[in-house]
Order: C-alpha cells, then structure tokens, then sequence
C-alpha cells in the first residue's frame, strides 16, 4: 500500500485514536518518519480530534474534583478536607507551604482537565469509527451498483444488437415450462444464452447448449452454477437450431435428448 492509499484506507484516524493492532501501529511510526505527507496527514487528523473536542466542550461539574482525586493513586493519602489540608499547609514554612498548595492545585486541575478530554475523546473516537464504518459500507454499495449497472449495459448492449438473432427456446419433454433465449451472431458465431425458467437440479447435474449444425448437435458449453443468467457460451456457425439438455455434472461429448429442456429454431 503505497503513502496515498494509506491516508484514503481510514487507518490513520484508527491510528490516532490508539485502535490499530500493534504490528499496524508501528509500521505507521516507521512510515511517518520518512514520509513527510504522511506525518502532516497524522498531525492534521489529531488537530481535528482536538478542535473536534474543544468545539463541544461542558465546564464539568465542581464535584467532579473530589470524585477524580478520590480515585487517584498517590504514595501518601490525599485528604482533601479543606480544614485538614489548610492545617497542614500552616504547619510549613513560607516557601514550601506556597509550593504545596500550588502542587495541589495544579494535580486537580490536571486531573480534571485530563479525565473531561479524555471522555470527549473517547466520544470523538466513537464517531470517527462509526463514520468510518459507514463510509466502507457506502464505498461497498456504489461499487456493487457500479458493477451491476455495467453488466446490465452490457447484456442490453447484446441483446439490442441488430446484427444478432433472438432465438427463443421453450420448454419440451421434462421442462415443459422452461424457457431461455440465445443471442446469435451468425457472421462472427458469437453466442450469448439468457436463462429463463428452468427446472431444479441435483448438484451432481447440469444443463448444457447445443447447436444443430447440418443436422448433427455442436457442444456449446455447460452452463455455471455460479447463479448467472447471462452468458456468453462457444462460438459457432451456420446453426439450425439451439437447444439445452439436462447432463451430468461437466457435460457430454453427445447429448441425451430424452433429457432435452429446451430447443428453438433459428
């Protein structure tokens, strides 16, 4: 994957927010050093998620301090009593009572400053994944209507053809309500089938298209199982008629026509 796809992939902002696996995570340490584009893309991305954060931001709650400082880990107790910090604030000297009430101060607006960005953050990361998610799905879809709207100007293409012959085939002997039709090229033998109706078969069966040329039947290919209904099939000349018969699985070199679906006329 080269710089240009990295950035388009959506990695990056999984990167950002720490959700890559680790192998991801490093291989993109090692990238945006030696890829300058690749850097600023990153630093632009964690702007974002900062201004994203500081656009919505809530003043948090005064009792929120003592909720934080309640959790937080220290080597001595933190008390934070008001009288019992201030008595032990008046029991040091000047400078050092001076340096503690600022520590203190400074741990819980640290504290606070951290546990509030760190939940929008979390927030902006949530987002960020779900319009990701959606953005893969979306590319998914257009890409799935990209493809079928081309088959479909493809099939409509053949079939609107006037140098081709429709041919109809209808259903005869075991498929009385069958039915397919062929598209016909008789000056470059092109032949293209269009499945109709056709009857359920075993998964060790299949049907196959002939030709009859000059009386004799032309093997013109197994229809796939791959559930398509517009095919294109072998080439063949100077056909009388087209037909399919129900065969075993991979075909035969001779038809069995007591086995024969369809057949129609040229």
């Amino acid at each position: 994957m080269n710089i240009k796809e990295l950035i388009e992939s959506g990695s990056l902002e999984l990167y950002v927010m720490g959700s890559l696996p680790p192998e991801e995570t490093k291989e993109i340490d090692e990238l945006r050093l030696a890829h300058k584009e690749l850097n600023e893309e990153i630093l632009k991305i964690e702007d974002a998620m900062i201004a994203y954060a500081d656009t919505h931001a809530v003043k948090p709650k005064e009792e929120l301090k003592e909720k934080i400082a309640g959790k937080l880990n220290f080597s001595v107790n933190l008390d934070l009593d008001q009288e019992r910090v201030s008595s032990i604030l008046i029991q040091m000297p000047g400078i050092y009572r001076f340096a503690a009430a600022a520590s203190v101060a400074l741990i819980l607006t640290f504290a606070v400053t951290t546990f509030y960005y760190a939940s929008k953050y979390h927030d902006a990361s949530s987002q960020l994944v779900a319009m990701q998610s959606e953005k893969t799905q979306l590319a998914n879809q257009v890409k799935f209507v990209t493809t079928e709207s081309e088959r479909i100007k493809g099939e409509l293409a053949i079939a609107s053809d006037p140098t081709k012959k429709m041919v109809a085939l209808k259903g005869v002997n075991i498929a009385p309500n069958a039915n397919a039709v062929v598209y016909w090229d008789k000056e470059s033998g092109k032949t293209y089938l269009k499945i109709g109706a056709m009857p359920q078969i075993t998964s060790d069966q299949q049907f196959q298209l002939w030709a009859m040329v000059k009386g004799k039947p032309v093997d013109l290919g197994v229809i796939n199982k791959d559930g398509s209904t517009f095919i294109e099939m072998k080439d063949v000349q100077n056909a009388e008629a087209f037909a399919i018969t129900l065969e075993p699985l991979g075909g035969k070199p001779v038809p069995d026509m007591d086995k024969l679906c369809v057949i129609g006329n040229v």
